[in-house]
């Protein structure tokens, strides 16, 4: 039986070295040899590893993206292949005009639109670049000049105005407002594209608006009550009057007043007044010397002159300039005489 143990233990001890002995015959095989250049210099180098990325890695040799490996890093390893590295080389890249140009790195044999479209993946710029030189191989230490552009998309907010919506009353004075629902301005958000050229803004787009709140409309009264003998003029203001009546209205002006330019009384009207916009000429039985009124559609004013073609309902208002007078020509006007013993300002 001693024997017999002794036999089998001997069997497995002759097995155990012969599948140690394939073992390492098997790995042996897997082991091949590779030439490996870098720059031009040229080494050679066993490994076991299965791809081309995996030997680089094996001998701690960095790639950057720029750089050229041929094969590709997937590649599988074979007995006596060839592995090149050809590294990307620097060139300066001055942009926007710097005066002080920043080192970029070009892949081999890169033409200037292969580097300017590296840069645009890099850094998600788009360039003005020399297109007529598109096709140009660059070299080690060349200096390439570009603009940037530059897309930017901006968020803001802005009021929306409210109106302000009038109804007439009949209670409060006229023109007078009085508000009874304060308007409240509305918000909308915008985006705004803007383009950047050499860094400086370009252009600006709006491309999109989202109204956020709608404004609150302000609701006032408008107030159209006249008291008794009282009228409004033209910008609003309230005074009394004592009679109102309608007159022939022509123009003039101190040329045409019969004074020659060298006469003492050239400019000053029959009242003794200095002829100026404000001082119109009457028939003094109609409306007396220094009587104030106020024109239909030419203001305030001063009886201050008279002249021979001026009666009964007649007045002429002086201009300072024949063109007025000839735009003003001959027109049919209302005149309130003022009443100067009221207080205007009810």
């Amino acid at each position: 039986m001693k024997k017999y143990l002794y036999v089998l233990a001997g069997l497995l001890a002759v097995f155990a070295v012969f599948i140690t002995t394939a073992n390492a015959v098997e790995g042996a095989g897997n082991r091949v040899t590779v030439v490996f250049s870098e720059d031009g210099a040229i080494q050679t180098s066993i490994t076991q590893a299965a791809n081309v990325g995996e030997f680089l890695a094996n001998m701690q040799i960095d790639v950057h993206e720029l750089d050229r490996v041929t094969p590709s890093a997937r590649a599988p390893i074979s007995n006596s292949m060839e592995i090149w590295i050809d590294r990307a080389f620097e060139v300066h890249l001055k942009l926007d005009g710097a005066e002080v140009p920043v080192v970029a790195l070009a892949r081999p044999d890169s033409s200037l639109l292969t580097f300017v479209n590296d840069l645009r993946n890099r850094t998600g710029l788009d360039y003005i670049f020399d297109r007529e030189n598109w096709q140009k191989l660059l070299e080690p230490g060349d200096i390439v000049e570009l603009t940037t552009i530059r897309r930017a998309v901006y968020e803001s907010f802005e009021d929306i105005p409210y109106e302000t919506i009038y109804a007439e009353n009949d209670e409060l004075l006229k023109n007078t407002r009085q508000v009874y629902q304060v308007g409240a301005p509305g918000r909308r958000q915008v985006s705004t594209a803007v383009v950047y050229i050499g860094g400086q803004p370009y252009s600006r787009t709006i491309v999109a608006e989202e109204v956020l709140w709608q404004p609150t409309n302000a609701l006032a009264y408008i107030g159209t009550f006249l008291p008794p003998y009282h009228a409004m003029s033209a910008c609003g203001e309230l005074f009394a009057y004592s009679r109102s009546f309608e007159v022939e209205a022509t123009a003039y002006t101190s040329a045409s007043a019969g004074r020659r330019p060298d006469d003492p009384l050239f400019g000053v009207t029959a009242s003794g007044m200095r002829a100026q916009v404000g001082v119109v000429a009457v028939d003094t039985n109609v409306i007396p010397f220094h009587t104030r009124m106020y024109i239909e559609g030419y203001g305030f004013a001063v009886a201050g002159d008279r002249g021979g073609a001026i009666r009964g309902y007649k007045v002429d208002l002086y201009f300072n300039t024949r063109e007025e007078t000839i735009q003003f020509g001959r027109r049919n006007l209302r005149v309130w005489i003022l009443d100067l013993d009221e207080d205007a300002e009810i």
